[in-house]
């Protein structure tokens, strides 16, 4: 799974990402059968495993999808999932299998960054527990490619004609044909509400900097977590206008539970009061 940090306002939360409908074969056994082990990805006969050292497994996300997408058979419409095996439990010989969707055929920075995230993190975990990876989406390329002349080309399609087809197709005709790919992408993934302790005030946030001031790392680490949010927060502002130009409605990404926001508003009654 994927975190990611958004500061929305006065508030930081974090949103968790992951495949959407994802079906789960529980407790297989490793028993070596066709070499196949925990911590694997199977894509027909061919599984990882066999082309990695056991030592220093692979764990760049690109190189995770690169290796998918080599092995997969795009031609054969019957092929539209990949096993991907987590460690053992820690006291049984038995691993969960995840059946994932295939990546796209063609390559994009920003998609097979985030689809190898979500791979590793299952197969680099036990069925107890799938870790989760905060992401950065400024760092994977995502700002570069939604930037202010994206904006304006965009902008543009849309008053010549509105309708969705026309943007679509004036947009791959423009060679903006990436930033359709991350958004029908993201668009096809499951979100779900932060728990509520990952919720939090950024006022809290400076509280806590605040108290830990003589600690350069943990002020560091304090200030970076909301610089991330806020970056975040900017680009998937941008992503949700981009798909409000193109498919005319709301990125479909999930808002704070009604509880969520009742124990928001007394935080902030709270500090309302102590200000």
């Amino acid at each position: 799974m994927i975190s990611l940090p958004l500061m929305i306002n006065d508030v930081i939360l974090k949103v968790t990402i992951n495949f959407k409908n994802l079906e789960i074969k529980k407790d297989r056994l490793d028993s070596g059968v066709k070499d196949i082990k925990d911590g694997d990805i199977v894509i027909g006969k061919t599984h990882l495993r066999a082309y990695e050292d056991s030592k220093k497994p692979i764990t760049d996300p690109k190189a995770i999808t690169d290796f998918i997408r080599r092995n997969i058979n795009y031609s054969n419409d019957t092929i539209n999932y990949i096993e991907v095996n987590t460690k053992k439990y820690k006291d049984r010989d038995f691993y969960d299998t995840y059946l994932v969707p295939i990546p796209s055929y063609k390559p994009n920075e920003v998609n097979d960054y985030i689809y190898g995230t979500l791979v590793n993190n299952i197969r680099l975990s036990s069925p107890d527990k799938i870790k989760k990876t905060n992401v950065v989406l400024a760092n994977i390329g995502f700002d570069e490619l939604f930037n202010g002349e994206f904006y304006n080309k965009i902008t543009s399609i849309r008053n010549t004609n509105p309708n969705p087809l026309y943007i679509r197709n004036s947009l791959i005709n423009s060679g903006f044909e990436k930033q359709l790919e991350i958004l029908d992408f993201f668009n096809s993934l499951d979100y779900e509400n932060s728990k509520n302790s990952d919720v939090l005030l950024t006022s809290e946030l400076d509280t806590v900097n605040t108290f830990f001031k003589d600690s350069n790392k943990i002020n560091n680490f304090l200030t970076n977590y909301r610089n991330i949010a806020a970056g975040n927060y900017d680009s998937y502002m941008n992503l949700a206008a981009f798909n409000n130009l193109v498919n005319g409605r709301n990125l479909d990404w999930p808002v704070l539970s009604l509880e969520q926001q009742k124990i928001l508003i007394k935080k902030l009654n709270s500090t309302n009061r102590a200000a």
